[in-house]
């Protein structure tokens, strides 16, 4: 099965191609830019050619995961406020506790009543450009793309932050 994603920031983009096994135990995005200074062309100059940006490990207990991970000091990417405002209004009926969402930073995806939900954080950087993806999947077998979106967003207000791309007014 392959999937396709377009995916727009306020001054870069990407496309990715996803590629995920019958079992859907291995998926593979293949990401490419769509400008000369997106994370993707930076990810490469820095770390001289193409390489692996993220592994995803899977777990039952996001939050426990989540909670664990910090006590032991390990750095997770922010999520900007706004993001938890429309959470309700991006999944409707998700059942989840909002405020232990919003405290852990974890993003949720997906469609109750069709395909189930999705809940993922990302580390920063770990070793080298690598950083981990942690998911718990509630019935819903997708990559998240809101939360791609919203994943982009994140690395490219870091880049913005560090004067790496600049965004016209």
């Amino acid at each position: 099965e392959q999937k396709y994603f377009d995916i727009k920031g306020k001054a870069t983009g990407l496309f990715s191609q996803a590629m995920i096994a019958p079992d859907k135990a291995i998926r593979i995005p293949l990401n490419e830019s769509q400008d000369e200074k997106s994370q993707i062309e930076e990810f490469i100059r820095d770390y001289n050619g193409e390489g692996i940006q993220h592994l995803a490990f899977t777990t039952d207990d996001i939050y426990a995961t989540v909670e664990k991970l910090r006590e032991r000091g390990v750095k997770l990417q922010d999520t900007i406020e706004t993001y938890y405002e429309l959470v309700d209004k991006r999944v409707p009926g998700h059942g989840e506790d909002l405020d232990r969402l919003k405290a852990n930073r974890i993003l949720i995806d997906g469609n109750v009543g069709e395909e189930g939900i999705l809940l993922q954080i990302f580390t920063e950087n770990q070793f080298g450009p690598i950083f981990f993806e942690i998911i718990q999947r509630k019935g819903n077998e997708g990559f998240g793309a809101g939360n791609f979106q919203a994943l982009y967003e994140s690395i490219e207000l870091d880049q913005i932050r560090r004067g790496v791309i600049t965004v016209d007014a």
